[in-house]
């Protein structure tokens, strides 16, 4: 059976009494993580110290009295329900530790699930980037060969009617040049003729 506030009063001190309203139901869940840990600490050493308290006083009466349980006397019987309200409050702090702990194990496992939930989401997202850029990517390639192979026909174009100008300019060459050489072998054939006749005409001139 559990120890009340009145029995605790009359026999831990002002500290001992203050540890003890603590880790009652009310008091007890105002209290942080920290703050637990601190007075289970404190409890667990008063605990230990009253127990070996009692301990040494149950030797000594044993050897006093001769007795087996060595358990008589007022002031043993009072260390050793010091010691039960200590060991009480322990258990308090205790399983207020172990409340809040397993609180906190659920929060992560929820954060956990919560997280791998979005993952699928977020890998899903970062491929359907990934297969737009790639997509770009290749759109552009695209357009600039074509663009390349635009410019390779128009400068193929542009050189090939180069070369079919220069062919015509060559033909017409070739066809004004033999007329000019037979236009000037006539004149010269023309002149001879001229200047022999008037050599002619000259001789009979003279010959008269």
């Amino acid at each position: 059976m559990a120890y009340q506030r009145t029995q605790a009063q009359k026999l831990l001190t002002a500290a001992e009494l203050e540890l003890f309203d603590s880790g009652r139901t009310t008091e007890i869940r105002k209290l942080s993580k920290p703050e637990l840990r601190s007075r289970l600490e404190r409890s667990r050493k008063l605990r230990d110290k009253y127990r070996d308290l009692y301990r040494r006083q149950r030797l000594a009466v044993r050897h006093a009295s001769g007795t087996k349980a060595g358990a008589e006397g007022d002031a043993n019987r009072r260390t050793q329900e010091k010691e039960e309200i200590l060991a009480e409050s322990v258990a308090r702090f205790e399983a207020r530790l172990a409340q809040i702990e397993k609180q906190e194990d659920r929060e992560f496992e929820k954060a956990q699930k919560a997280a791998s939930s979005k993952v699928p989401a977020v890998k899903v997202l970062k491929k359907a980037v990934a297969k737009k850029s790639a997509a770009a990517k290749q759109d552009e390639t695209v357009a600039k060969t074509a663009a390349s192979s635009r410019a390779g026909k128009a400068s193929k174009g542009k050189a090939g009617e180069a070369r079919a100008e220069k062919r015509n300019v060559s033909k017409s060459a070739r066809a004004v040049e033999p007329t000019a050489v037979t236009q000037q072998s006539r004149g010269i054939e023309i002149g001879a003729h001229q200047r022999s006749q008037a050599k002619r005409s000259q001789a009979k001139r003279d010959s008269r």
